[in-house]
């Protein structure tokens, strides 16, 4: 894992007093379920052209200490599923695929090309619910029933999550994805079934147009929403004027 041990390392020359990575090596040895994560980001990162790898490995050292309670290093791996996305993009078969850097302003994640077109994209994830962490922190259990539906605190924060990726890819006047990495408090995904259709409804009554979820790092579970074929034929306005202009009697 060439790429998860150069930003190991730099984090460790970066932040010498934080231990987070103390003992990485050993856990990656017996725990079956952090070694699969890792190797999962490592499959990412290793699709990255090299500027995008030197961007994308910046900026995840510069937000290694942002962390949300319950989830340490939440900063540094929420950049790091820039790759997924990337990912992504050149499996479809998008050129000039391009991780961009931070430059102070609002802005999307990643520039590609669709059709000779420029278009962004936006990563946003989508992590457990405050609630799960206050649980797990204290070992309490709970009835799997609570999970039979999305509740409409995470659809709201869906919502505003889309909202506020839109308007990062209009910050740059263009068109592209939205992708998501979404984790569930029901992590057995037993209600799957259901969520689905709660957030696919959720994507078709937003306005954005291109969005992409994936459910957890592992695994091929996706809710998709494509443009429609109407929005993708839609005549462009100014060739339009100037074919009723060539059009009128001289």
């Amino acid at each position: 894992m060439r790429h998860i041990r150069e930003l190991i390392a730099l984090a460790k020359v970066a932040y010498p007093r934080d231990n987070f990575f103390a003992g990485v090596e050993q856990t990656l040895k017996i725990v079956p379920e952090a070694r699969e994560q890792y190797r999962a980001y490592e499959r990412a990162l290793s699709t990255l052209d090299s500027e995008s790898w030197m961007v994308l490995r910046d900026k995840a050292i510069a937000h290694f200490t942002d962390h949300r309670p319950g989830q340490w290093k939440q900063g540094f791996f929420n950049q790091l599923n820039d790759a997924f996305a990337y990912q992504h993009l050149v499996r479809r078969g998008y050129e000039h695929v391009r991780i961009l850097r931070e430059v102070g302003t609002t802005q999307p994640d990643i520039e590609y090309i669709d059709c000779a077109k420029k278009r962004f994209c936006e990563v946003k994830t989508i992590g457990i619910s405050d609630e799960v962490i206050g649980r797990r922190a204290k070992v309490q259990a709970t009835s799997s029933s609570i999970y039979q539906n999305l509740s409409c605190g995470f659809l709201s924060k869906l919502e505003s999550t889309l909202s506020a990726a839109d308007r990062q890819i209009k910050a740059r006047r263009g068109k592209g994805l939205i992708y998501i990495i979404m984790y569930f408090d029901d992590f057995t995904l037993d209600y799957y079934d259901r969520y689905r259709k709660q957030i696919s409804a959720c994507l078709e009554s937003h306005t954005a147009e291109s969005i992409y979820v994936k459910i957890g790092l592992m695994g091929r579970k996706h809710i998709c929403k494509a443009p429609s074929i109407d929005s993708r034929m839609a005549p462009n306005p100014s060739i339009e004027r100037d074919a009723q202009k060539a059009a009128r009697p001289s």
